[in-house]
């Protein structure tokens, strides 16, 4: 009865305003009446902030990021997002060593599989903290496409051999002055600073990979786009400490 009554009231008022607006002519808006409440399956649609898709984008999560909080806190946030492979995501997320049978025994073999999404578009590599030998996997990758991989593969704050990386990545960043020949992180509070940034540096580079659709140039121009990828943040080119040359796609942010 209550329910009748407020219907009632509220049509009485619109027809009203609808009346009043023909005679005076000076309002032009349009009343709509909204459904009671609202399914819990529209407000669930209405929450989310992805689409299905067939592209990929693998998230490799390695050393410093694959702590069973850290890595839940991560993959919660891709998940909100951009939602994950399972539920037909743009995330095709990989943990190092929980995802691989073997553990980290010929892990560089299984990594090289995992990257072969049959059936999937992958839209780009994005990797944090890769352990060593991860070069080598990618490399093999470099083999499968002959060299012209048609996505970007990009490293973050990796523990793998620099040099390695550098050859079969598009771009590779690091954070402050860890970055040595070895990957080796200085201190436990460089280590909780990569962990505390990573996330947003993660979506920044997810966001632009996602934009591309198309592999990088390894050429000097890299830069340009490094620094449109993490927009308003300083970096600064790798330099190699035994040869002192600077890398033109290894870069380090300050």
């Amino acid at each position: 009865l209550l329910l009748g009554l407020s219907f009632g009231l509220t049509l009485t008022a619109a027809l009203t305003a609808c009346h009043k607006n023909k005679a005076e002519e000076t309002d032009s808006s349009i009343i709509t009446l909204a459904p009671l409440k609202a399914t819990s399956d529209e407000l669930s649609k209405s929450a989310q902030k992805w689409h299905v898709t067939n592209q990929r984008i693998i998230v490799f999560l390695g050393y410093g990021f694959n702590d069973a909080a850290i890595k839940e806190n991560i993959l919660d946030g891709l998940s909100e997002r951009y939602g994950l492979d399972a539920d037909g995501g743009l995330i095709y997320p990989i943990v190092y060593p929980d995802d691989f049978k073997h553990g980290s025994k010929n892990f560089f073999f299984f990594f090289y599989s995992k990257l072969q999404l049959e059936g999937k578009d992958c839209a780009g590599i994005i990797m944090l903290g890769a352990p060593e030998n991860t070069h080598y996997a990618l490399a093999r990758n470099q083999d499968t496409w002959n060299q012209e991989v048609p996505y970007p593969v990009i490293a973050l704050f990796s523990q793998d051999d620099v040099l390695g990386l550098e050859s079969t990545c598009d771009i590779v960043i690091d954070k402050g002055h860890i970055a040595t020949l070895a990957g080796e992180i200085e201190n436990e509070d460089t280590e909780v600073q990569l962990v505390e940034e990573a996330p947003e540096v993660l979506n920044e580079t997810i966001n632009y990979v996602s934009a591309l659709n198309y592999s990088l140039p390894k050429n000097s121009t890299i830069q340009a786009h490094v620094l449109k990828m993490l927009e308003g943040r300083s970096i600064h080119h790798y330099t190699d400490p035994e040869t002192g040359l600077q890398s033109i796609n290894h870069f380090v942010l300050n």
